[in-house]
């Protein structure tokens, strides 16, 4: 039994794992570095995979999977995707496709969309000479975890997985398993989310005083899961004001609703999206930055979309706000806004006097949460891989695992192989 670490490593982005029993290769996730500029791709799995488990549509995780359907891989592998991530992938490869240059198109995307196979929760599936169960990650609607199990070992992946619950989707559980490796997320090991109740209810109060004395609010949020539980979050705590729905946020809700058995309160969500103001034109932005009320938009990290035009009307006007809802990558103009204060709106960087506030409304375990579900996975000899997060969360985690409750816990790099 050999994993050999694609990508991933010591970052956030560009996941993927093969996992190979000497006959079967399966490949667990490939996405693209989202932050970077050139060299977005992984490094390349062997040609003969034997299939692909897309644990969630994030692009950082199932981004780079086209680039398998080029010529040079023939067939290409089947694809095992949820209904949601299977409904949205198309929508973000696109977008993605607009501004990034890639070793792959829309040709590939195709194929790789034939390919597809959908699975549900509580699935298992046999590939030769391996099984792979469908466990759900508590991340976003449609994202799972994979349970592995091939030559008596069994794997654990978790993707980013979160152990609470939130608006939109139930929480990940895990149950009585008891793997002999696990290869977790690290992405928050060194931080702790404030509690999920308290963020609501602070969120909402200060929308609600932004509004009330004739300001806007803008929310950049990610176009698949933020927006909508953004919207959720609202319409639970009876917010009543204009809200208005901008960006991929549009058709990634429209496509959501199609899966009311992955949302956690469908109906919830229905009304919110009814209620709220949906854009078909640049006149309805500005009609919607010129009275008071709520707007949420693409992108999550303001790199483009909708939101920088809303950024140029609302920006320099101290009663509006930007509420950052969103994880905001180092170097991002979101980051920038929310470290110097200063955003380019017309390409230079200028003072942005609205009130700018940060709210955790992640969907990620925290440093409290992954030490919990260690200590509840543990067997005793489970051998931990800790990856997805910057290098010193890998390194960190994996250090107090090993000291805290005595596993070998490994920090893997690129391009290593770990024989099990």
């Amino acid at each position: 039994m050999e994993l050999m670490f694609l990508g991933g490593c010591q970052t956030v982005g560009g996941s993927g794992v093969l996992v190979s029993n000497g006959e079967t290769n399966i490949l667990v996730d490939y996405g693209v570095y989202v932050g970077k500029k050139d060299n977005l791709i992984p490094e390349l799995p062997p040609e003969d995979v034997d299939a692909v488990f897309l644990t969630h549509v994030h692009l950082d995780h199932a981004g780079g999977a086209p680039i398998l359907y080029t010529d040079s891989y023939s067939d290409g592998p089947s694809v095992y995707v949820t209904p949601p991530t299977l409904s949205l992938l198309s929508l973000l490869i696109d977008d993605m496709l607009k501004i990034k240059k890639l070793p792959f198109g829309k040709k590939e995307k195709n194929r790789m969309l034939r390919k597809t196979q959908t699975v549900n929760y509580g699935d298992t599936i046999k590939v030769d000479g391996m099984t792979v169960e469908i466990v759900n990650s508590g991340h976003i609607p449609g994202a799972y975890s994979t349970v592995i199990r091939t030559n008596g070992k069994c794997i654990l992946y978790t993707s980013d997985f979160n152990t609470n619950k939130t608006r939109l989707v139930e929480n990940a559980d895990y149950g009585m398993l008891k793997p002999d490796v696990v290869i977790t997320e690290s992405t928050y090991a060194l931080e702790e989310h404030p509690e999920r109740l308290q963020t609501e209810r602070d969120f909402v109060r200060a929308v609600l005083h932004v509004v009330e004395n004739g300001g806007v609010v803008l929310i950049p949020a990610f176009a698949v899961a933020r927006s909508q539980e953004i919207l959720c979050v609202l319409e639970k705590y009876n917010v009543e004001c204009n809200i208005t729905l901008d960006g991929m946020a549009r058709d990634a809700s429209r496509l959501l609703l199609q899966h009311p058995d992955y949302l956690k309160d469908y109906e919830t969500l229905l009304r919110a999206l009814s209620k709220c103001r949906w854009v078909r034109g640049f006149h309805d932005r500005v009609e919607a930055a010129s009275r008071p009320g709520v707007i949420i938009s693409t992108a999550g990290m303001l790199k483009g979309g909708p939101t920088i035009h809303y950024m140029r009307m609302l920006a320099k006007d101290s009663d509006n706000a930007i509420f950052l809802v969103s994880f905001q990558i180092p170097g991002t103009p979101g980051r920038t806004l929310l470290d110097t204060g200063y955003f380019p709106l017309y390409g230079k960087p200028e003072r942005v006097n609205a009130q700018v506030k940060f709210f955790n409304f992640s969907s990620h375990v925290d440093r409290k949460q992954l030490h919990s579900f260690v200590e509840n996975i543990n067997n005793h000899s489970t051998v931990f891989f800790t990856v997805h997060g910057e290098k010193e969360a890998c390194h960190t985690l994996a250090e107090e695992i090993e000291e805290n409750y005595g596993n070998q816990a490994i920090n893997p790099k690129v391009g290593e192989v770990y024989e099990l």
